[in-house]
């Protein structure tokens, strides 16, 4: 071979490896996030789950991670415990709401 056909190679090379490298890591990033989403949610006898909470201020409808049914007074669902939630249900995972 003389010299442009090795240069030629050794940039078709080099781009093909980068451009899989690169394929790499978005296929590695990709697997992470969704590896992320489909984490399992805790059972609600792990975090000491009732139906109706005994401390003033920590009930779900309080904590940061209660997702709200269709109106306040249904039953929604939680970030983290698996199953449905009540609005005034309390357990041990309890997070404050941020405060504004």
């Amino acid at each position: 071979m003389n010299q442009v056909q090795i240069g030629a190679l050794s940039r078709r090379v080099a781009l093909q490896r980068g451009l899989g490298a690169i394929t790499g890591v978005a296929l590695v990033g990709i697997a992470g996030s969704s590896a992320w989403a489909a984490e399992p949610k805790l059972a609600k006898t792990a975090v000491q789950y009732v139906d109706a909470g005994k401390d003033e201020g920590k009930d779900c409808n309080n904590c940061a991670q209660f997702l709200p049914g269709k109106t306040e007074k249904d039953n929604g669902t939680c970030k983290i415990v698996d199953g449905t939630i009540n609005p005034r249900g309390h357990c041990i995972a309890f997070t404050p709401k941020p405060t504004r």
